[in-house]
């Protein structure tokens, strides 16, 4: 895949990955049929309609972290209509609370345990991620991101380990692997138990 900016110091910064992602997820969501809201996604938890109201709630969580709140003030929040302007609501709120590039190196309590800003960031990268090839497999949709912006999401989500997901209590399938050739976006999502190959 190609290179989209020209300067490749802004890869560095886990906030560029996250933009793009984000950005790239919120279009899915703005153009997603309504006829395909109860179609069934490749994350076992969630219909389509289910998928738009986690998604929304993870970038609100985000935002919170970023602001100094705790994660758990966040919940998901049914709604039966409104996802994209909430989350382009959400993803605005982020974008203003880790404008401050000091919050990178700050640590952070999440649900998975306690994080500086930047790996933090990429973890939540490769969720967007995963749940856009998520979104756009369930409505038949394409989705493509740079590979260039996913190296730390997919260094990030490899933290996750491959062993021991058959246990109820991990939310993760097995790992599917579709070759180091495959673009990132797959290989992150296979991590993540997607059937990518």
């Amino acid at each position: 895949m190609t290179n989209n900016t020209n300067n490749p110091a802004e890869h560095d910064d886990p906030r560029t990955g996250l933009t793009a992602v984000a950005a790239q997820l919120g279009d899915l969501i703005g153009a997603t049929p309504e006829d395909t809201l109860s179609n069934a996604t490749p994350c076992p938890e969630f219909n389509v309609k289910d998928l738009q109201e986690h998604v929304v709630m993870v970038m609100r969580r985000v935002a919170a972290i970023g602001r100094g709140e705790h994660w758990s003030s966040i919940d998901s929040e049914a709604q039966d209509s409104g996802w994209h302007e909430a989350y382009l609501a959400a993803k605005q709120e982020a974008h203003e609370a880790w404008a401050d590039p000091a919050k990178l190196g700050e640590t952070y309590e999440v649900p998975w345990g306690e994080l500086p800003g930047a790996p933090l960031l990429y973890t939540y990268t490769a969720e967007l991620s995963t749940h856009g090839w998520d979104l756009a497999t369930a409505t038949d949709r394409p989705l493509e991101v740079d590979d260039d912006l996913l190296h730390g999401a997919l260094v990030s989500i490899k933290f996750v380990p491959a062993e021991g997901r058959d246990d109820p209590d991990v939310p993760f399938s097995e790992v599917v692997d579709p070759g180091p050739d495959a673009p990132l976006l797959l290989q992150i999502a296979g991590w993540g138990g997607r059937q990518v190959s």
